[in-house]
């Protein structure tokens, strides 16, 4: 009887690990916009992020779970094997890049300003124009020009409130990113009328790969490749308006 339990025991917990070894935990940083991050308190992970992470988990023969952490303590979780991965980073914007691993590229990252017909060639032939921005973000590029008044920012709470005010002509130009106009544009294709995409800078988006999680670099590489050359991270991408890059 005894020799039956303990094997009951030893059974049972070998399911559970193998279980837990095909468990792959995906973090995504919390405050990321429609159609990254649908509604992030609710029970079930919704978004872009969230489809092509669980995507990947599948490429690699695994389940996946996700977590919405706060961007500040995600390389913390990151970095104690918390979690396994975060799918919606770039090496360019890492600090600790040296403590952990990053996959190949997912797809490019292009931020633009939205503005009328005909757009400048350069940033700096906007001067004394308002441009619609999100608050407490950092514009690399723009600035130094705020700063020095050549131009104003308008700050909004979301992406969804700058693109609204652009589309109700309550402002003439708005700095964003590609995603968020054409998912915008699913709804309201009247966004790109009479307006032009005006190229500021791209990211490269991959995988931080935890080197104390349970999945390593070579496997996220080919789960990447994967679901890039079957279609799969293009399909996803076209649900939501987006041209994978």
């Amino acid at each position: 009887m005894r020799l039956f339990i303990i094997a009951s025991i030893l059974f049972a917990a070998a399911k559970a690990f193998a279980f837990d070894v095909q468990e792959v935990r995906i973090g995504i940083p919390a405050g990321l916009a429609p159609p990254l991050l649908f509604d992030e308190k609710s029970p079930e992970t919704k978004g872009l992020v969230a489809e092509y992470a669980a995507a990947l988990a599948q490429a690699m023969g695994r389940t996946s779970t996700f977590s919405i952490i706060t961007r500040y303590r995600l390389d913390s979780y990151l970095l104690k094997g918390q979690v396994d991965m975060m799918c919606y980073t770039s090496k360019v914007w890492a600090s600790n890049q040296d403590q952990m691993d990053f996959s190949k590229t997912l797809f490019i990252k292009r931020e633009i300003i939205l503005g009328p017909e005909t757009m400048p060639k350069k940033v700096s032939d906007l001067k004394g124009k308002t441009i619609g921005t999100m608050l407490q973000y950092v514009y690399p590029k723009l600035d130094p020009l705020f700063q020095s008044k050549q131009l104003f920012r308008e700050d909004s709470l979301s992406e969804e409130a700058n693109l609204k005010k652009l589309l109700n002509g309550r402002i003439d130009y708005i700095v964003t990113d590609e995603i968020f106009v054409d998912y915008f544009k699913l709804k309201h294709p009247k966004i790109d009328r009479n307006r032009q995409r005006f190229f500021m800078q791209e990211y490269p988006i991959s995988c931080a790969v935890s080197r104390k999680g349970r999945v390593k670099e070579k496997e996220v590489n080919a789960a990447v490749d994967k679901i890039k050359s079957d279609g799969t991270l293009q399909t996803i991408f076209k649900k939501y308006g987006a041209t994978l890059r």
